[in-house]
């Protein structure tokens, strides 16, 4: 006993021809062995172009030992790659157990077919097209990717500072984004760079817009004034906070990252939002109001969200650097920080290292 088997067609813009590259291109994306694309390759090679039109019936019916003489295998590897196939989806087979397979062809239309029926791989053949155009785009996302992250590197040497270049050395010691293959890899470096590139860039002093009337505003006329600007109270000991709200949010948890986009609207992070996301993280993790408040004053409202996402995310390591107490590590992160403010760019650099090494899954 034989089954027919028919099929809908290939589409009408992919030919038998082109079925076979888009099988090539999309083998590792449809888990197959080289062996088990050949294979396929072959019985599409031994169809006839009619043989893909819809209504008809597309199908080899070689024996396991014409094949294995064809691809030079042996009986069992014929074997493993038609099973292969089968859990695949691609192919099906139409013939009775322990029967040979056998077919009928009459005036170059397949009328019975026991054996390989191709009607599987023909109905998928969209799906393998889609498969090549996201690879395809894939492929440009990290050549574009790769591109941007040298562009940084030339940036940060550019600044021609030793330590910028010695931070972008830690994050890829090679500097060489090719050998890279991982997307979230990549752009989990290409964001720490974002971010040294940040930090080091010289700042621009602005001036400060003060919160009275417009009514009330009134023309500077003595000359010595006029480029008087209103600038942001130093910090603690004089020394500036180098980084980005979107480093701060690179080194969050992902709860708290979730936190910060609701407060920036999913948009790009700033102070505000990541300031507001880690005050709610805080009060979660049993940290008291007046301890909160009282670091915000010692070392600042941006320091202290720093030092808390440090805390949190190191609660969720288990290397030497994990910690059992997220607030009790914060309570102590901050007293240290309070007293040597460079304990915090260490803190943030060892852990920006870290989550490269481990591609963001600390």
């Amino acid at each position: 006993m034989s089954v027919r088997l028919v099929h809908e067609g290939l589409p009408s813009d992919i030919t038998p021809y082109r079925l076979k590259l888009l099988l090539r291109q999309a083998r590792i994306a449809l888990g197959l062995s080289k062996g088990a694309v050949e294979y396929l390759v072959f019985a599409i090679e031994n169809c006839q172009p009619s043989d893909f039109q819809n209504g008809r019936v597309c199908a080899i019916w070689h024996s396991l030992e014409r094949l294995a003489t064809l691809f030079r295998l042996s009986k069992r590897q014929i074997n493993r790659i038609e099973a292969e196939l089968v859990d695949a989806g691609l192919i099906k087979r139409t013939y009775p157990e322990r029967k040979n397979r056998s077919g009928d062809r009459v005036d170059g239309v397949i009328k019975k077919a026991a054996g390989i029926n191709l009607a599987p791989l023909i109905e998928k053949a969209e799906y393998i097209r889609s498969l090549v155009g996201r690879q395809m785009q894939a492929d440009e996302d990290h050549k574009r990717l790769r591109e941007h992250i040298k562009d940084l590197f030339r940036e940060i040497r550019e600044l021609e500072n030793c330590e910028a270049n010695d931070a972008a050395t830690s994050i890829l010691p090679r500097r060489r984004p090719g050998e890279l293959n991982d997307i979230k890899e990549m752009r989990l470096v290409a964001d720490a760079l974002a971010a040294v590139l940040a930090d080091f860039s010289p700042k621009v002093s602005q001036p400060e817009m003060t919160d009275g009337s417009d009514e009330n505003v009134r023309l500077i006329t003595k000359k010595e004034k006029k480029n008087k600007t209103r600038t942001a109270p130093q910090t603690r000991g004089g020394e500036q906070l180098n980084t980005t709200p979107a480093h701060a949010r690179l080194l969050a948890t992902s709860e708290l990252r979730g936190d910060i986009d609701l407060y920036a609207l999913n948009g790009p992070p700033d102070w505000q939002s990541i300031n507001r996301a880690t005050h709610d993280r805080a009060y979660k993790l049993g940290i008291s109001r007046r301890i909160w408040e009282e670091m915000c004053v010692r070392i600042g409202e941006n320091r202290t969200a720093l030092c808390l996402i440090i805390a949190d995310r190191n609660s969720q390591r288990d290397d030497a650097f994990g910690v059992d107490n997220a607030a009790a590590a914060f309570t102590q992160m901050s007293r240290k920080v309070e007293r040597d403010l460079a304990v915090l760019n260490s803190l943030m650099g060892e852990l920006t290292d870290a989550l490269i090494r481990s591609r963001g899954n600390l």
